[in-house]
């Protein structure tokens, strides 16, 4: 294979295995049909650099929107993957057939869809496109919300170089949600990207749990306008 080729395969391949779901989970209940809320969310998997261990500040901004009740949209556009030469956005909806009573949670599901393409001029691949299932459950407890989940991602093609590359990614997440004042919520979050990937099947050296995935926290505003 060229090594050109090679070069530009590896790195969308590898921004789609750090970027995919490196966000704080917004998508936890039902707005109500017809009302919106901004989020803007910052955080990455923690990678081994400089003799240390630094979280990656990663920036996305998006929305949520209310469809119906009992059915959400949402959307984020990826902002630092920008400097990787990487544009990403991400699209979903989630619908939620129970709220929280007691010890039943708030139970959301649905798709979600991650798009990735190269920016650079002189690459020949330069889309990869993840389609994914979110599932959570959220309690409130008093004035936050403990919740928890998992994401599964489906990579649509696998990279030419690596024969044994996973069909799917999966990344199991556990946050809680502190709400400030009536419209104002903070999100801290804490997810195993890729749990099911060997750390060193990918380029960059990630902290890692058992050598799989890379360890991420995420943190998040959200406002309900």
């Amino acid at each position: 294979m060229n090594p050109a080729r090679l070069l530009s395969l590896t790195a969308i391949a590898s921004a789609g295995i750090l970027f995919v779901g490196c966000a704080a989970h917004t998508n936890l209940t039902p707005l109500g049909q017809g009302l919106l809320a901004p989020h803007v969310g910052i955080g990455g998997p923690i990678v081994e650099a400089f003799d240390t261990h630094i979280p990656v500040p990663y920036l996305m901004v998006g929305a949520d929107y209310g469809l119906r009740d009992d059915v959400n949209l949402n959307g984020a556009v990826h902002l630092l993957s920008l400097a990787y030469g990487v544009a990403g956005i991400d699209i979903g909806a989630a619908w939620f057939p129970l709220e929280n009573d007691g010890w039943q949670p708030t139970l959301g599901v649905g798709p979600r869809l991650f798009a990735f393409a190269s920016t650079k001029g002189d690459v020949d691949d330069r889309f990869l496109v993840f389609p994914a299932l979110s599932a959570s459950a959220a309690w409130n407890v008093g004035p936050r919300m403990l919740y928890a989940g998992t994401d599964l991602a489906v990579p649509l093609t696998r990279p030419e170089y690596d024969d044994k590359a996973k069909s799917v990614i999966l990344s199991p997440f556990f946050g809680v949600r502190w709400n400030v004042g009536k419209r104002l919520a903070l999100l801290t979050e804490l997810k195993w990207h890729g749990a099911n990937i060997q750390t060193e099947k990918v380029v960059t050296g990630y902290t890692s749990i058992g050598r799989n995935g890379a360890v991420t926290p995420l943190i998040a505003i959200q406002r309900r306008l």
